[in-house]
């Protein structure tokens, strides 16, 4: 016989051992058991795992079940996109800064355009940064700066255009500008 200390096994082997040992010992209270129907004084239909005076032993039938197919394997197959396919080329495109909903206090007026692009911008595309439905800048650049902004509600979007000058994504984000009148 073979007697391991608990100091020489890992914490996390200990507990799938006593987890172990503990759904053996206490195995025969998951099987399923019989099950009693009973009503009382009140005609209360009660069901329960204990019999009792008056009480009706009921048949339970089999649970039907199904066996839930491999979604792995019914996968339709995927066909491998061509260098030349440009659409969905971005999972993600959004802007950080400002924040939608957010109020940016500056009282020169003046903010940052970020956006966050996944994967990075390919060659050949460029990100057009609109203010209010303007255009304020247009590159490889992750920000645009403007300045002297009038305080209020505004807009800002940004979009991703190929060479051609097709938007293959674009975002927006709403916020205000809290400025101090003069």
């Amino acid at each position: 016989m073979m007697i391991v200390s608990f100091q020489a096994i890992s914490y996390s082997r200990q507990m799938k051992l006593i987890f172990l040992l503990f759904f053996v010992f206490y195995a025969h209270n998951i099987v399923a058991e019989t099950v009693y129907k009973t009503v009382d004084e009140k005609g209360n239909i009660i069901f329960t795992d204990r019999p009792s005076e008056n009480s009706e032993e009921i048949k339970l039938q089999e649970l039907q079940t199904i066996k839930n197919p491999n979604p792995i394997k019914n996968k339709p197959p995927t066909q491998p996109k061509s260098p030349l396919d440009v659409g969905n080329v971005y999972s993600r495109f959004i802007i950080t800064n400002p924040a939608q909903g957010s109020g940016i206090r500056n009282n020169a007026g003046n903010i940052t355009i970020s956006v966050s692009l996944e994967p990075s911008l390919r060659p050949g595309h460029n990100i057009v940064f609109t203010m209010d439905g303007n255009e304020v800048s247009k590159g490889s650049a992750n920000n645009a700066e403007i300045n002297n902004l009038s305080r209020g509600a505004h807009t800002a979007a940004a979009r991703v255009i190929d060479g051609t000058g097709k938007t293959l994504i674009s975002t927006s984000s709403s916020f205000s500008l809290l400025r101090a009148s003069q």
